[in-house]
């Protein structure tokens, strides 16, 4: 027979299972409630497949390919973004680092690139106006002469000339980037207006007027002077030119590019080798690389001079 101490052992034991198990769901129920921040998907909107179209949405937008984690506000809520979604006025289109969006209306297509913000301010039946607001760079595409977009980014507005391909981005310190694969686009700000042409470029620094346009080259931009092995020391000094509107990242840090074209970047080093790797991406989508050996020789250590005799036994 079992003694009554070991059954009340048993039932102890049982008792503490059966509070460890609550505990844990417990924790893992909090867990979830705190830590973990879903965001709800948005109304279905258009699928890709659904046989109806709904009323006036003919102006709207749909999400027609999307790649990484990109996500939408509407009425005050961030929703996650999925193919087949409508986008309507006011609503602020977000791409997350590595994401890109492509959006379409009639002949009418836009390409967000990763990490930015897009506000779709007002679309009208011939026209659609949206706001870059953060970062990033949008590819227009406008098929048809009838057609219109116009973006703008801080204190300028960039829209196509008839049917046209171009590119506007904005860079953390607030310069802007236009530039035009086919057709031509108009570019203003600061009481200034320029045409560039299909194969050409032009910028707007901070609260300044557009730079007149300049052909693209064929070959992208990207020249580096290496500091030299008997000048490394804790950090290693890096400059060199690229097309003014390139995006230049120096050991994945991106680094900005002046009106010049010229950049300047700083790399913390660690005693020995280190890699060092300069990558520029034109306006158009194109990449270049270089990258160096940059060595940093250890410190020889400080002699301090002594009163000790050396000789003495």
């Amino acid at each position: 027979m079992t003694s009554p101490s070991r059954k009340q052992a048993s039932r102890f034991q049982l008792v503490v299972i059966t509070l460890v198990v609550v505990v844990l769901l417990l924790a893992t129920l909090v867990s979830r409630r705190f830590f973990e921040d879903r965001k709800p998907e948005m109304p279905a909107g258009l699928s890709p497949v659904a046989p109806l179209v709904p009323e006036g949405s003919a102006n709207l937008f749909r999400v027609a390919a999307l790649q990484g984690e990109v996500e939408a506000l509407q009425n005050g809520q961030w929703y996650v973004v999925r193919a087949g979604h409508l986008l309507s006025s006011k609503d602020v289109i977000r791409t997350k680092p590595g994401a890109r969006a492509l959006l379409r209306r009639g002949s009418v297509e836009l390409d967000l690139r990763d990490n930015m913000d897009l506000r779709l301010e007002d679309l009208e039946q011939e026209t659609a106006r949206v706001g870059l607001l953060r970062g990033g760079k949008v590819s227009a595409s406008v098929g048809g002469n009838k057609e219109h977009v116009e973006i703008t980014a801080l204190h300028t507005k960039t829209a196509n000339v008839g049917a046209a391909r171009f590119v506007v981005s904005l860079s953390p310190s607030g310069k802007v980037n236009v530039a035009t694969s086919e057709g031509a686009a108009r570019f203003s700000g600061k009481g200034k207006e320029v045409i560039v042409p299909g194969g050409s470029a032009s910028s707007a620094m901070p609260n300044e007027a557009p730079t007149d346009p300049e052909p693209i080259p064929q070959e992208i931009l990207l020249s580096v002077i290496w500091p030299e092995d008997d000048r490394v020391v804790a950090q290693a000094k890096i400059k060199g030119k690229a097309q003014p509107s390139s995006r230049v990242n120096v050991n994945g840090v991106e680094t900005e590019v002046g009106a010049d074209g010229a950049f300047r970047a700083s790399v913390p080093l660690k005693i020995g080798k280190n890699r060092v790797q300069v990558d520029a991406e034109d306006i158009l989508g194109r990449t270049k690389s270089v990258d160096k050996e940059v060595v940093r020789a250890a410190t020889p250590p400080t002699l301090e001079p002594s009163d000790q005799e050396l000789w003495n036994p």
